[in-house]
């Protein structure tokens, strides 16, 4: 016979170590005792979470909510951990049994707002994020994937705003600088599209995404007339006119190459 409080305590000062396998083989010595220890249960959950044992972490939180129905840290943990196995379905079920219990864990509506996402039900996803920043507006993950959703429905000029918001407060975010710029192209605004684009590649040199947007611009002369190029009416006068306010434009964001290849090969074949 062990003495289970020393092994729950020692179990949970391996665990506060990070020392997550010793950890478990503890727990896993009470439950050889006691199988409906509701610790060893729920640090067993924890533990294998973040081994990133998915499926056996889901495992000790069903057997410890079907133990106790009213553990609702372990029904919330649950309703994660199904997240985390892309079994997005039976997330929003216990994730909404969290969210009835009346429980008090707001960051429920921001794991239900992705997993309506991930199945595509776009506006049970927008009311998810925004009953989150209902209880908690300064919760920039949740204003995050609220603008995240509503660009993704075309709602260009909310997901602006939402967008703003966190940056106005952190102006350094890379994901949420190339958001604001694909935003602001739904709404055909050029010139804050560029803006943003060229925050981000300022930001991060290498980000693929944005240097494509930005060639795509540019090399779009129906977006650069929209940036606020006149085209003059004499046809010859507006092809060089044109050449030369492209040009200006890969000048303008320091793609200085392409801005000189573009004035040498194309105005001087005018």
């Amino acid at each position: 016979m062990i003495d289970m409080e020393e092994v729950l305590k020692h179990a949970n000062k391996l665990k506060t170590q990070g020392k997550l396998e010793a950890a478990a083989e503890e727990y896993n010595k009470i439950l050889e005792e006691d199988s409906k220890n509701i610790n060893a249960k729920f640090n067993l959950g924890d533990i294998y979470y973040i081994l990133g044992k998915i499926n056996k972490s889901i495992n000790y939180y069903k057997k410890l909510v079907e133990q106790a129905p009213n553990h609702i840290l372990a029904l919330y943990r649950l309703g994660i951990a199904y997240y985390r196995a892309t079994n997005f379905s039976k997330a929003v079920e216990v994730l909404n049994m969290v969210i009835e219990s009346n429980s008090k864990i707001d960051m429920a509506y921001y794991w239900l707002g992705l997993s309506y996402y991930h199945i595509g039900k776009m506006n049970k996803s927008i009311e998810a994020f925004q009953q989150l920043r209902s209880f908690n507006e300064g919760n920039s993950l949740g204003c995050y994937h609220l603008a995240i959703t509503y660009k993704a429905v075309g709602k260009y000029k909310k997901a602006i705003d939402c967008f703003l918001k966190i940056h106005n407060e952190s102006p350094e975010v890379v994901s949420v600088n190339y958001h604001l710029g694909l935003a602001y192209l739904g709404v055909a605004d050029i010139k804050n599209a560029l803006k943003y684009f060229k925050n981000v590649i300022k930001l991060d040199p290498e980000h693929k995404a944005a240097k494509e947007k930005l060639n795509e611009i540019l090399n779009d002369q129906d977006m650069i007339y929209s940036y606020g190029i006149e085209i003059p009416k004499d046809e010859k006068l507006g092809k060089i006119a044109n050449n030369y306010y492209l040009g200006q434009a890969y000048k303008g964001f320091s793609l200085l190459e392409k801005s000189l290849k573009h004035f040498k090969d194309k105005l001087s074949n005018e």
